[in-house]
């Protein structure tokens, strides 16, 4: 899956229900269980601040993580 600058604004236009569910599916989907344990904030307001500042580095190196950690989970 690939997470850009376009998916991410489109993700933005989402309500926080329907946001945390996708960031749910996503940490659910690395296999890391730390990530897995995450609660959702009450106030989404930071996620949605960190989510639209971040630059296309900041995304490739998030899905590098996001996968790393799908691979870790998998030898468990």
């Amino acid at each position: 899956m690939k997470i850009d600058k376009k998916t991410i604004d489109a993700l933005l236009k989402l309500n926080d229900d329907q946001l945390w569910n996708v960031i749910q599916m996503l940490l659910f989907k690395s296999g890391n269980e730390d990530l897995k344990a995450i609660k959702r904030p009450d106030d989404m307001s930071q996620i949605r601040t960190a989510l639209a500042t971040m630059s296309e580095k900041d995304l490739e190196k998030a899905m590098e993580l996001l996968k790393k950690g799908s691979k870790d989970g998998k030898k468990s």
